[in-house]
């Protein structure tokens, strides 16, 4: 479904699904801020309160975890968006020919190039 980190491929190698229909955008990063960092920040808090870490360490350690932490679903979550597009058929309101013809261009100057 990748062909890098967070950038989907056009076709599925398997089954040549067109994911030229997936657009989950900013998704994966507001998902990931509102739903993974909020339980590290409670962690962090703990932390702090608990163990009343020097601001230093808290910083050394809460920024890495809070990093690494919220990065790491990220592509999950992209993909989890991409299959949701798929089995609800999603787009945007009114935007179907406007996809379409959008598409159409793309195949066809994709087939001159390869004409060519």
């Amino acid at each position: 479904m990748f062909r890098s980190w967070l950038k989907v491929t056009d076709k599925c190698e398997q089954c040549g699904l067109d994911y030229r229909f997936a657009s989950p955008d900013d998704g994966p990063a507001f998902f990931s801020l509102c739903f993974v960092a909020p339980p590290l920040l409670a962690v962090i808090v703990w932390l702090q309160v608990s163990l009343e870490l020097p601001t230093l360490v808290l910083f050394v350690i809460g920024l890495p975890l809070l990093g690494i932490g919220c990065v790491l679903p990220l592509r999950p979550i992209k993909g989890w968006l991409v299959a949701s597009q798929f089995v609800n058929k999603a787009v945007e309101a009114g935007t179907e020919k406007l996809w379409a013809e959008m598409h159409e261009r793309e195949d066809d100057s994709r087939n001159d190039k390869l004409g060519s």
